[in-house]
């Protein structure tokens, strides 16, 4: 999948320091032509990437090498437009999420890779690391003999599971969570410009480990308080306490999708603290306690097989879906697996 969105013309509060150095390098002519950007998810890598490519394109950059933002380059950059700046992701239509050979071989072979507009090309990958081995080593070979008046920019989470051979091959440039008071000063900075409430800033930075775009985005995708019922509902459920039922019909207002996706870090949770009460990694730090309660009575390899009827129920609903069976038969399975054990 090919994407065309609006690429940004400054860097984010954290990314000052490590613009500076691009800047330096840019101006040095000392960047190479593969940069691999990796770090958490949620930080800012893509948007990072897509402002080096901008600096690049643009036809007057300012005095610190940043876009000007007012050149035809930079109108085209803002209309997710720009012909020499090419992003490529996993194809929407695809269940692995992967991005597959044919991808990066069409990308490969696009334009010649020579550039529209008489200066660079620019080529973004994310996440670099979905690329499957045979993808990954076919971009090994353009990388190996790049064009001189092109950027590639790889963006990854996980950079180990790219090849040795394809790492060696790029510029490293790491990238991690911001401090915290920097990260919630932009993230209250955002949810007053959506007229979100900032009060919840401090809660989402918890659950998204520090990480403000992954917050914001979890402001979008529901209210924290619809969060909260549901997990209480899911507690109760494993105390005993509610039918099953009757859960599966409250929740049938919600997005099919986004419910799985709490279930499966809930249970995902409970099986880690089941191994380690003082597990440093959960989704859902924020009710660490009250999933601490009922890992212990949970049997491990009956919640393992339920995680994966959970993923299984994930890649269903992707597809038109009954959502008052869907729930009614995973709580009905949950509920029979917290029985068993009280």
């Amino acid at each position: 999948m090919i994407l065309s969105d609006p690429v940004p013309l400054s860097p984010l509060p954290w990314q000052q320091a490590q613009w500076k150095a691009v800047q330096s390098a840019l101006g040095a002519d000392r960047l190479g032509h593969a940069l691999l950007l990796h770090g958490p998810v949620g930080i800012g890598k893509r948007r990072f990437a897509d402002l080096i490519g901008a600096a690049l394109l643009c036809a007057e950059p300012k005095a610190d090498g940043l876009p000007c933002g007012h050149c035809d380059e930079c109108h085209l950059l803002a209309a997710g437009s720009h012909p020499d700046l090419t992003r490529l992701a996993p194809d929407a239509d695809t269940k692995t999420g992967e991005i597959k050979v044919d991808q990066v071989r069409a990308l490969c072979g696009s334009q010649t890779m020579t550039s529209s507009r008489g200066r660079r090309s620019v080529y973004r990958i994310a996440p670099a690391d979905a690329m499957n081995n045979v993808a990954a080593n076919s971009l090994l070979k353009t990388l190996e003999e790049p064009a001189s008046a092109t950027l590639w920019l790889l963006v990854a989470e996980t950079p180990g599971n790219l090849p040795a051979t394809v790492r060696s091959r790029c510029q490293h440039l790491a990238q991690s969570v911001p401090p915290a008071a920097s990260a919630l000063a932009w993230l209250q900075g955002k949810l007053g410009e959506s007229g979100a409430d900032g009060a919840d800033a401090e809660r989402l930075l918890t659950l998204a480990h520090g990480a403000p775009l992954r917050a914001l985005a979890l402001a979008s995708e529901a209210d924290l308080g619809g969060r909260d019922r549901c997990l209480d509902a899911f507690l109760q459920l494993s105390q005993g306490r509610v039918d099953p039922l009757a859960v599966a019909k409250a929740w049938q207002s919600l997005e099919p999708g986004l419910v799985l996706g709490w279930l499966t870090g809930w249970v995902s949770d409970q099986l880690r603290l089941q191994v380690d009460p003082d597990a440093a990694h959960l989704s859902n730090p924020d009710r660490r306690g009250q999933l601490a309660a009922i890992a212990p009575g949970i049997s491990p390899a009956a919640a393992h097989r339920f995680l994966q009827q959970l993923y299984a129920a994930r890649a269903e609903a992707k597809s038109t879906v009954n959502k008052q069976l869907l729930f009614e038969s995973l709580l009905l399975r949950w509920a029979a697996l917290t029985r068993t054990t009280r």
